[in-house]
């Protein structure tokens, strides 16, 4: 397996060097954390369709830093299941465990930057106040024990609007949304919003499109594009696939691909998509079905709700 080219500080682009890319580029960044499901697939196959239909450059990114999350092999089985569907990386695959120091490298100017301060609340105390954190460590000075770090919001780093791809200007709901975040765990593991937009960064991602339940995080990660003066990606959120009890799809719904059925996965992912596939692709070679749709993409099509209960017509694998 490819592993990906673990970039020093010195070889990554500064601020004024990269502003935009020559070309396209995209990403989808999966978890290991088991097979590739029926709504990863929609997903993956989007972000795909969508790069490629203007000439852009794919890549998969694995998602691996949660190590208690990730499973053995999970990875390559990911990997695997792309290919049969000709979801195929552009450049070697990226490892964010590989990052680790570069991680740390843009820690260390966020804290030259006063943007940092080390929290030591617990989960059950932020639970306990009502489930949002309300800054109490940002003027503390906290000396022992195990400490998450957290970036300072203010008014020079504060994003509060964005316009969405699909879903148009995205607003935050309170000033709620608008406290300090986590962005090292106490375990010393990255966070995701941080971890990300670092990763972005590194490979020049210019257009994400993902999972709308991501769709409130993308505040934090502008957030922390603004605090690092980096250029923030465009930003495109489609529907979760749900299950019949409107909770998002996964594994434990019987969602796994079935091996035997790729055309008609990729056809079934493509109608749920908006994109009205002809009725012979159910049959048709996946490159076939897969050059068919690139040439046919239409982000327009994509609905604001997946109405299908996808769970209802799937083919059944256990």
């Amino acid at each position: 397996m490819v592993k990906s080219h673990v970039l020093s500080k010195k070889e990554l682009p500064t601020s004024t060097q990269y502003k935009y890319p020559r070309k396209i580029r995209g990403r989808f960044a999966p978890t290991p954390s088991g097979n590739l499901h029926f709504g990863s697939l929609v997903c993956a196959l989007a972000s795909y369709l969508d790069v490629k239909s203007a000439g852009g450059i794919w890549i998969i990114r694995i998602d691996d830093l949660d190590t208690p999350r990730v499973k053995n092999g999970a990875s390559e089985q990911i990997i695997e299941t792309l290919d049969h569907y000709n979801l195929i990386s552009d450049e070697p695959i990226y490892y964010q465990s590989d990052h680790l120091a570069t991680y740390r490298e843009f820690l260390n100017d966020l804290i030259a930057k006063n943007l940092t301060y080390e929290c030591e609340c617990t989960r059950k105390r932020i639970r306990a106040i009502g489930g949002i954190y309300d800054n109490k460590c940002r003027n503390r000075k906290i000396k022992n024990g195990r400490t998450s770090l957290r970036l300072k919001i203010n008014g020079q780093n504060e994003v509060d609007t964005f316009s969405d791809g699909i879903y148009g200007l995205q607003q935050k709901k309170s000033d709620s949304d608008s406290r300090d975040f986590i962005i090292s765990r106490k375990d010393g593991i990255p966070s995701y919003e941080y971890s990300v937009v670092i990763d972005d960064y590194i490979q020049e991602i210019s257009h994400v499109l993902r999972g709308k339940d991501l769709i409130f995080s993308t505040f934090n990660q502008l957030i922390l594009q603004k605090s690092l003066d980096i250029n923030a990606p465009e930003y495109a959120h489609i529907p979760l696939v749900m299950n019949p009890q409107k909770r998002k799809l996964s594994k434990s719904d019987g969602a796994l691909l079935d091996k035997k059925n790729f055309s008609l996965n990729l056809y079934l992912a493509l109608n749920l998509l908006g994109q009205n596939p002809i009725e012979e692709l159910k049959s048709a070679k996946v490159p076939e079905i897969i050059d068919s749709a690139i040439m046919n993409w239409k982000r327009d099509n994509v609905p604001n709700v997946f109405n299908k209960h996808v769970t209802e017509f799937l083919p059944k694998t256990h």
